[in-house]
């Protein structure tokens, strides 16, 4: 059994795929859900992207990603690193969101 959150999340219909194999009704939405959901896996009730290059990644929500976002900026000594040195930590950290480049520009 997979818990899903109740809040409205990007990985939630990844998640309802390729939990219950639900598809929109629409068929190009569903091919798109299709295409999208092959990069990721269910693992320890989390989601999962498969990376080709490095480790696969944590997928994380809206609330995580600050968090992740203000520990990477905030670091041992307090650098502060600019949104392309952030993200690149972020996916060191084995950590993923879709919109992690737009955050991080904006994160200050």
């Amino acid at each position: 059994m997979i818990q899903i959150n109740t809040t409205s999340s990007w990985q939630n219909p990844i998640i309802d795929y390729l939990v219950n194999e639900t598809l929109p009704a629409d068929r190009l939405e569903s091919i798109k859900l299709q295409m999208k959901a092959a990069c990721y896996y269910i693992w320890n009730d989390m989601l999962v992207r498969r990376s080709f290059l490095g480790p696969h990644l944590c997928c994380l929500s809206p609330p995580d990603n600050q968090k992740i976002l203000s520990s990477i900026q905030e670091g041992v000594c307090g650098n502060h690193f600019g949104g392309r040195s952030r993200v690149q930590k972020s996916l060191n950290d084995d950590y993923y969101w879709p919109t992690m480049h737009q955050d991080a520009n904006e994160y200050v």
